[in-house]
């Protein structure tokens, strides 16, 4: 299983740790479907929250290690998400957001000439020398 990290929570916000990796590790079952994670592999969710008036606004930033590429993510910057105060509404936007990207990477490009299997056999084989 990959290994996940959360940073960035300040003293009063530790009570949130255990639920947040609980969303990381569900996130990371989901991506073991598509891609297969090496001992070293890791997911690394960095959380910053900003007090305007009463309440409080959180940054997350969700980072991903597979086999030696990082691919790195933060919360959609928009006006929907700017209404959102919610710390896990916020997490589980940057992680699907992370998720659908890593998707997205894993799946073989298309080599002119080649079929599906052929392109998946092509890339493998790029990838070991």
């Amino acid at each position: 299983m990959v290994r996940i990290i959360v940073s960035g929570l300040k003293p009063e916000e530790h009570m949130f740790k255990e639920s947040l990796e609980e969303a990381v590790k569900s996130t990371a079952e989901r991506l073991e479907k598509t891609i297969s994670f090496s001992p070293e592999d890791e997911i690394h969710l960095q959380i910053k929250s900003h007090v305007e008036g009463k309440k409080k606004r959180f940054d997350v930033k969700a980072r991903i290690t597979v086999k030696g590429n990082i691919y790195a993510v933060k919360e959609p910057d928009n006006d929907n998400h700017r209404d959102i105060w919610d710390l896990h509404l916020a997490t589980k936007e940057a992680l699907e957001e992370l998720k659908n990207y890593v998707e997205k990477q894993a799946r073989p490009r298309h080599v002119k000439g080649l079929g599906e299997d052929e392109a998946m056999a092509h890339r493998a084989k790029a990838e070991l020398e």
